[in-house]
């Protein structure tokens, strides 16, 4: 399989901060970050550790994002969140509103919809797609022409060796900019708050 460059921040994260500004009571974005990373952070792992290079696999599946995405985004979301909490001088210190007290419900939630919206940004983006691996490998879900390749760029053998660009690579270079201007705009326009309370 060509490969795709992986890129689990900050365009993933980007793209979603608009909904966690709009619906902060549904989204927490620690979760929704580590939710949209984890199919990236999983593959680039397993693949350096089994075969030596990065691409698409498991955790770029629907099944893959149910049995491993979700529940290894809930529990980097924990930790990550703890190390916050520990880290912060104040641990009342307020992510999106929740707080140290954030329901799981939201963390789960949030984690679900980062996660999906991984699988969509890199189906319109990349050329190859792993959606109902491992029943079906590279479905194509657009015209002919979607999947044409412009030239092939040959890249070092950690990413795979070589990569298509075509219309896909656009997309991925459009989203890429958009995600990570959103990303920087989210953080340096926020300001922390803080719940009192005792504990």
């Amino acid at each position: 399989m060509p490969a795709t460059f992986p890129s689990p921040f900050p365009a993933h994260q980007g793209l979603l901060f608009p909904v966690a500004r709009k619906w902060p009571a549904y989204f927490d974005v620690i979760a929704l970050s580590v939710g949209a990373a984890m199919p990236d952070l999983i593959d680039i792992t397993l693949g350096f550790l089994s075969i030596g290079y990065f691409k698409q696999w498991y955790a770029h599946s629907l099944i893959g994002a149910a049995v491993v995405d979700i529940p290894g985004g809930l529990m980097l979301t924990w930790l990550v969140t703890a190390i916050v909490a520990r880290l912060s001088k104040n641990q009342a210190v307020a992510h999106n509103g929740h707080g140290w007290r954030t329901r799981p419900g939201v963390w789960s939630f949030s984690v679900v919809v980062g996660v999906l919206s991984h699988l969509g940004f890199d189906l319109i983006s990349h050329e190859t797609n792993l959606l109902l691996y491992p029943w079906y490998e590279n479905v194509r879900w657009f015209p002919e022409w979607w999947y044409t390749p412009w030239i092939t760029v040959k890249l070092i053998p950690m990413l795979g060796n070589s990569y298509s660009v075509g219309i896909h690579s656009a997309i991925w270079f459009i989203l890429s900019v958009t995600g990570t201007i959103l990303f920087y705009q989210f953080i340096f326009s926020r300001k922390p708050k803080v719940d009192n309370y005792d504990g």
